[in-house]
C-alpha cells in the first residue's frame, strides 16, 4: 500500500475539521430504547452499509430494537490540534449489529447511527470526515433549558431542517423532528459504578438471544464499537463515490460519575412525518401516521460520563 501523503492542517485558518482523538469531558446522556422491527432495519443495512462491504464484511440486525440518545457536553476538543474547546449537543438514532469478517472468521457487536444531528460545527465536520458519522446540523433541547428552547421545559427535542415531500418545489422548514416526552429526568442515586455496568443494564436485555462469548466481550471490551460509511462524492461524476469504506469508530470512557435505569413508561417518542426523514419506516417498518408517530419506551437510562472517540480503522473499502 503506497503511503499516504501528509494532511495538509487549516489550522490558524479556520479550521472546523480536528484530528482526532477527540476529548468529550462532563457528558450528560439519556437513553430511551424502543421496539422497532429487524426486517425494516435489516432492509436499511442492506442498502447503506452491506454494498460497501462487498461480501468482504457483512453486518446483521441483531435484534428488533432501537434506541434514541440525547448528550449534552460541557466540553468538547482535540486532543492533538489545539484550538480550543466548546460545549455541545448530539442527538442520535442507534441499530446494534452482528459484523461479520468473512476474510478473518471473526465476528462482533458493534453500534450503527442511520440518523444523527450535532449543534456545533467542529464536531459536526470532525465526525463526518475522519470517521464518516452522517451528521447534520440540528437545534437539541433538553429538560431543563432557559424558557424559549425549543422544547417544553421537561422534553428531549432535536429540531432540525426537514422537507415534507421530496421535490424541487419543496421549501425547506425547522421542525422538531425527534421529541420524547415525559417527566424531566430526577436521576436517583447512580445504580451503576462502571461504564460496563451501563452497558450490561442497557443491553443486557435486548441482546438476550446474541450469543453470550459476543457479548461478554462487548461488556468487556474497554471500547465502544460503532462503525459507519464514510464516503465522499465524485466531483466529475456526482454517481460515483472517490472514496467509500466502512471505518471504525470506537468510544472509549475514560471517566464515569453515575448512571442508572429510568422508568421507561413514563417516557414516549414522537417522530414527525416528512419524507426527508423516513425514520418509521426505516426504523419501525411502517408507515407513519399524519403529522407524527408516537412510540412507546420501554428502557429509559441516564449517564454522566468523560470519553475519547478514537482514531479509528478502515474495516473494509472499495475505494
Amino acid at each position: 500500500m503506497a503511503e499516504l501523503p501528509p494532511f495538509i492542517s487549516w489550522i490558524g485558518h479556520g479550521a472546523a475539521s480536528l484530528a482526532p482523538p477527540a476529548v468529550f469531558t462532563g457528558a450528560k446522556a439519556c437513553v430511551f430504547g424502543f421496539r422497532a422491527d429487524a426486517g425494516a432495519m435489516q432492509k436499511l443495512v442492506d442498502s447503506l452499509l452491506n454494498p460497501v462491504g462487498a461480501g468482504r464484511v457483512s453486518y446483521r440486525v441483531l435484534a428488533g430494537f432501537s434506541m434514541i440518545s440525547f448528550m449534552a457536553i460541557e466540553h468538547c476538543t482535540s486532543q492533538v490540534d489545539a484550538i480550543g474547546w466548546q460545549p455541545g449537543r448530539e442527538c442520535a438514532l442507534w441499530v446494534p449489529l452482528l459484523e461479520t469478517n468473512h476474510e478473518r472468521g471473526a465476528m462482533r457487536i458493534v453500534f450503527w447511527t442511520p440518523y444523527i444531528f450535532i449543534d456545533y460545527t467542529i464536531g459536526l465536520l470532525t465526525g463526518r470526515e475522519v470517521w464518516g458519522w452522517p451528521k447534520v446540523g440540528a437545534q437539541i433541547a433538553v429538560p431543563g433549558d432557559a424558557p424559549g428552547a425549543p422544547g417544553t421545559g421537561t422534553d428531549f427535542v432535536c429540531t432540525t431542517t426537514v422537507f415534507d415531500t421530496l421535490s424541487p418545489q419543496t421549501p425547506a422548514r425547522n421542525a422538531a423532528l425527534l421529541t420524547v416526552s415525559g417527566p424531566a429526568p430526577v436521576p436517583a442515586a447512580s445504580q451503576w459504578s462502571s461504564g460496563r455496568d451501563a452497558v450490561r443494564g442497557l443491553l443486557g436485555t435486548v441482546l438476550a438471544d446474541a450469543e453470550h462469548e459476543l457479548v461478554d466481550a462487548l461488556i468487556g471490551a474497554p471500547v465502544i464499537p460503532t462503525v459507519q460509511m464514510k464516503q465522499f462524492r465524485d466531483s466529475l461524476d456526482p454517481s460515483r463515490a472517490c472514496f467509500q469504506a466502512i471505518v471504525d469508530s470506537p468510544a472509549q470512557l475514560t471517566g464515569f460519575s453515575g448512571g442508572g435505569l429510568l422508568r421507561a413508561s413514563d417516557y414516549q417518542l414522537k417522530i414527525a412525518t416528512c419524507e426527508s426523514h423516513q425514520i418509521v419506516q426505516d426504523l419501525l417498518g411502517t408507515a407513519p401516521s399524519p403529522g407524527q408517530t408516537t412510540v412507546p419506551i420501554d428502557i429509559a437510562a441516564w449517564v454522566a460520563m468523560d470519553f475519547k472517540a478514537l482514531p479509528g480503522a478502515v474495516v473494509v473499502s472499495r475505494t
